[in-house]
């Protein structure tokens, strides 16, 4: 055992400083006895661990196991000048008075006394499947060359623990010592960027600690703990390519669908469309050209809205120096299309920049479908009764499915048109009546409706994303299990396609995004008002009338 110096005491009292004074009485009324069982604490366990500890605050209550071997590194002892060169925490007095990291029932166990299959549990919850690509998570080796080479070199992050493994990586405990999280980033990529050993081998990311120390945390509630996430190079997804192609060719097939259906509901349309049927069931020649050169402008408006949506998504992806897939187009025999998946290819910086993705498709298509919508109201509303005969009819209770589309009509088509009496014949009249309505006015309609449900947070679809980036991952499933219990519910009372979105996302969207390359930076209060401005139009155009 060294002897201490006085300086060293003096500046061991001085990280005490910042304890509560009734934890440190429970110890000991003595600061300088303290100061020194604390220096003395990490200098044994220094010389018990292969990496050594930072000691201070951060090492009062981080750390993990020492392997007990006695021939390990000393690179962490601290010398009689003060010094301090080692990497990772040590286990303090405070340490071990708050903190257990033995076995239960022959279980291991990573982090606060915590078994190791629960640490892979939460994991697993709070992060896609992706992130576990069997094979290649980096092994230790790999991760202290990380740490050593890159963390150490930059001096940008101070641990506080050794490396934790986990489902799909590995956790650092320590200090973010950067202004920021993209600073952290910033820097160790920089560094990495050199490094041919370590470039294609693994990913990092810095995120708020899924499993902090309670202690610690009941000391400073305010301040979550951040971690370093150290996974293998490939976190997204796999494109399968082959299946997402024949998926967005069935759907494209249903728009088409979806565009013919409203002129067939048209009883005139429909009895010309019958008597051609009749004739070739005659075996005489017939023609239905008309009916597909009418339905051509409903589908071309369609698609063209659903490709600003893309677009969007797309530009913002660019800008922002990540990848998104090309969409995959989710057949629905209700509305053409579910809604379109485009994936994460690559992480994108950090929250801000998820929810800018996020937000701009389902804004662009939704601020797009209302200018349609509107003006295919104008031209229903200035065309002569013989032309308005020859428009798709769509069924007053879906109009009436939405706030926003059933007011843009009821205003500029006026008279009352989507009104019914509360009485057994309005309920009839809701069920049966049809409103004809330019092509324009339809596509706009439903490409409306589309766009929002996109917005709905729940899972990974665009509302989940922007949920993720402003609740975190933990409020973000407490959101889409309301999300989802509330689109079950209207779906069974009130709307198929509610019910029919809550099974796209129970099958398809279920899980979170991929991580971000920072997670711990909050979202400027502009995207958030963004966001908010974003959800309020979703609202607005789900709710009923």
């Amino acid at each position: 055992m060294p002897v201490f110096t006085k300086e060293q005491i003096m500046a061991k009292e001085r990280e005490l400083e910042d304890i509560p004074k009734f934890l440190k009485n429970m110890v000991t009324d003595n600061m300088t006895e303290l100061a020194t069982s604390l220096l003395e604490d990490e200098w044994i366990d220094a010389r018990k661990r292969k990496k050594g500890g930072a000691g201070g605050f951060f090492g009062l209550f981080g750390g993990g196991n020492g392997d007990n071997n006695d021939d390990a590194d000393e690179k962490g002892v601290i010398g009689r000048d003060g010094e301090r060169m080692d990497l990772g925490g040590v286990r303090g007095t405070f340490g071990r008075l708050f903190s257990d990291d033995s076995s239960t029932n022959g279980t291991s166990s990573s982090s606060y006394g915590m078994p190791k299959s629960e640490l892979d549990f939460m994991m697993n919850t709070l992060y896609p499947k992706s992130t576990r690509k069997e094979g290649e998570t980096p092994d230790s080796k790999t991760v202290d060359l990380f740490l050593n080479d890159v963390v150490a070199a930059t001096k940008a992050f101070t641990p506080s623990s050794d490396p934790i493994s986990v489902s799909g990586g590995w956790i650092i405990r320590g200090k973010n010592v950067c202004k920021s999280g993209d600073e952290l980033i910033e820097k160790l990529d920089r560094r990495i960027a050199n490094d041919a050993r370590l470039r294609e081998k693994i990913s990092f990311f810095i995120l708020k600690d899924p499993f902090p120390d309670p202690e610690e945390q009941m000391l400073d509630p305010l301040n979550w703990p951040e971690v370093l996430f150290v996974a293998g190079p490939k976190v997204a997804r796999d494109s399968e390519f082959v299946l997402r192609t024949a998926i967005s060719a069935f759907g494209i097939a249903t728009v088409w669908y979806g565009s013919i259906y409203p002129f067939l509901a048209n009883p005139k349309l429909l009895d010309r469309a019958t008597e051609v049927m009749e004739l070739a069931d005659a075996g005489m020649p017939t023609d239905l050209s008309w009916l597909s050169e009418m339905s051509i402008p409903l589908f071309s408006t369609f698609m063209a809205l659903q490709l600003v949506h893309e677009i969007a998504h797309q530009a913002v992806a660019k800008s922002r120096n990540f990848e998104a897939t090309v969409p995959t187009l989710v057949p629905s025999v209700l509305s053409g299309i579910t809604s379109s998946i485009t994936s994460l290819k690559s992480s994108p910086r950090n929250k801000q920049d998820l929810v800018e993705f996020a937000v701009a498709g389902p804004l662009a298509g939704m601020i797009g479908s209302i200018l349609v919508l509107c003006y295919g109201l104008v031209l229903t509303a200035t065309a002569d009764v013989s032309t308005v005969q020859s428009f798709p009819g769509i069924p007053l209770a879906i109009l009436r499915q939405s706030s926003l589309g059933g007011g843009l009509i009821d205003l500029i088509l006026g008279n009352g048109v989507l009104n019914v009496p509360a009485s057994a014949e309005g309920a009839q009249a809701l069920a049966s009546t049809l409103i004809a309505l330019h092509p324009l006015a339809v596509s706009g309609f439903v490409s409306l409706m589309v766009n929002a449900l996109a917005l709905v947070p729940a899972g990974r679809t665009d509302g989940g994303r922007i949920s993720m980036a402003l609740f975190g991952r933990s409020g973000c499933q407490a959101v889409t299990f309301a999300s989802l219990a509330t689109l079950f519910v209207l779906g069974i009372s009130q709307s198929d396609l509610l019910l029919f979105y809550f099974a796209f996302i129970v099958f398809f969207q279920s899980e979170l995004e991929i991580p971000m390359r920072n997670e711990v930076d909050d979202v400027a209060f502009s995207r958030v008002v963004l966001a908010l401005f974003a959800g309020f139009l979703m609202l607005l155009t789900l709710i009923p009338m």
